[in-house]
């Protein structure tokens, strides 16, 4: 769901305020059973899905009740004994599944830049293909896909199967909160939440989603909105290297604070209703290492290809493991987009790690042997390869990532009057506002180390005492004019 689009406020007080009243009633006079609170979510959840993408809502629809039936299928035929058709269903269903999600987000790359390297492919390609071709991804459709092909997994492998209610499967994947853009939630964590839902609005809950939605709307609304327009009038730069580095570390602020933000918004919304989301970030530009970025960047993506594709891959040859994780990252890269530029993300991203592995400890007996604090230096290469990564993220154009990569690597061209060109570039009254952003986000991740430093929750300096309403008035009073569309729901 787009929190920042007006339509989404609205339809949700639309539905929610007649629901909540008839419940109120309904508890008075003692009519309304548990039963309809599992209805109420399911309808919510689904009206808000249909205003938010037509399209995505029928392939969502459809994957809904293939997957249900299938599955409660596979759990019949495990139960009569059959364990072979049960693995072959499970097979079946997550193939489909990961089929209809490349048809929708990587036909279109699959015929003009992979075939395409190999034999020429007409212009108008789109018009004689049997199957409707689209130009855009429905919103949501990688997220509720893995969130599907992980409860088919998690249903085999389950050591209790028992029988699910449709509607506790519509609830589970259709939950409103995070079904656009995550967290990719696993079975054991969020299905005991949501089965025989009962809304659960108790001052402690409404306290505790308040706090994190006041952080989510800071992030997003008065910090990542506020860098977004810079980074879009700079991705023609390709000469000035300081700039380059810069509108790549601007970025590098933008989608954390961004998606960041979304993931904790769904955190608020969720607890509100009575339900606890898993945390997707855990304070990543702390990280001391790639090794630790991946564990707190993303954190239910991760999780998921590594529970669900690097494991499986390796299975017991661990020798290999080292070349399944370089496949692992490049084919997460590739998840983000059906571009070139994620799969050398992600193929950049493995390498680090396997970087890390080793060579990480010679170079660290080296920096502790001459370096007083060597933290600060992990902390620094790993924050600059972090940089580094996002120019590879952002820049969708091949030829003119390229040029500012041989920019970037050209040491003669980080001239004193390169330089002053770029500092001049922002001294204008637009400047000043980036500047104020900016001071704005230093102050942020400086919070998040002291926090990490202390041993505390990583963000409890947000969520505690008076802080949620000093972020709740900053984002009111400084909040972009033109909310920026989450960067995620491209992915």
């Amino acid at each position: 769901m787009n929190f920042s689009e007006f339509s989404f406020w609205w339809v949700l007080a639309l539905t929610s305020i007649p629901f909540f009243t008839v419940r109120y009633l309904g508890k008075v006079f003692d009519w309304w059973r548990d039963r309809f609170d599992t209805v109420g979510l399911a309808a919510l959840s689904l009206l808000l899905f249909l205003n938010a993408s037509s399209t995505s809502f029928a392939v969502f629809l459809f994957e809904i009740l293939f997957n249900y039936f299938m599955v409660s299928l596979m759990l019949r035929r495990e139960a009569e004994g059959n364990k072979k058709q049960a693995k072959l269903i499970a097979t079946a269903v997550i193939i489909f599944d990961v089929v209809v999600l490349a048809y929708f987000k990587y036909l279109t790359f699959f015929i003009e830049d992979f075939i395409g390297l190999a034999v020429p492919v007409p212009a108008n390609w789109e018009s004689g293909f049997p199957l409707p071709v689209f130009q855009t991804i429905p919103p949501g459709v990688s997220f509720y896909t893995f969130q599907m092909v992980a409860f088919v997994v998690d249903s085999y492998t389950a050591r209790r199967k028992k029988p699910i209610k449709l509607l506790d499967y519509i609830n589970f994947v259709s939950f409103f909160p995070q079904i656009v853009a995550g967290p990719i939630e696993r079975r054991s964590q969020l299905l005991p939440q949501i089965q025989d839902f009962k809304f659960r609005f108790t001052a402690e809950n409404f306290d505790i989603g308040m706090r994190w939605l006041s952080l989510g709307m800071f992030m997003k609304f008065v910090l990542g909105d506020n860098i977004a327009p810079y980074i879009t009038a700079g991705m023609g730069e390709t000469s000035n290297p300081w700039l380059i580095w810069f509108y790549a570390f601007l970025f590098t602020l933008r989608i954390y604070f961004d998606f960041g933000g979304y993931s904790f918004m769904a955190v608020g919304i969720a607890r509100i209703v009575g339900v606890k989301l898993i945390l997707n970030f855990l304070a990543p530009y702390t990280s001391q290492s790639i090794n630790e970025f991946w564990r707190r960047w993303h954190v239910s993506l991760s999780t998921w290809f590594r529970d669900y594709v690097f494991i499986p891959l390796m299975g017991k040859r661990k020798k290999w493991a080292a070349f399944f994780l370089f496949i692992t990252f490049t084919l997460s890269g590739f998840w983000h987009g059906a571009a070139w530029n994620f799969m050398i993300w992600g193929a950049y991203h493995g390498a680090l790690l396997l970087l890390l592995r080793y060579a990480g400890r010679p170079f660290s007996r080296v920096t502790n042997k001459f370096v007083r604090k060597p933290q600060i230096v992990s902390w620094a290469l790993t924050f600059g390869s972090v940089i580094l990564g996002c120019l590879f993220f952002m820049e969708l154009d091949i030829e003119r990532l390229m040029a500012k990569l041989q920019t970037i690597a050209t040491p003669w061209a980080y001239s004193p009057a390169r330089f002053v060109e770029a500092i001049a570039t922002f001294n204008t009254p637009d400047g000043l506002v980036l500047g104020v952003a900016l001071a704005l986000a230093i102050i942020f991740l400086a919070m998040e180390h002291i926090a990490v430093w202390q041993e505390r929750p990583e963000y409890d300096l947000f969520i505690s005492g008076w802080m949620p309403k000093v972020l709740l008035v900053l984002t009111v009073l400084l909040a972009a004019n033109i909310p920026s569309e989450f960067i995620y729901f491209e992915f």
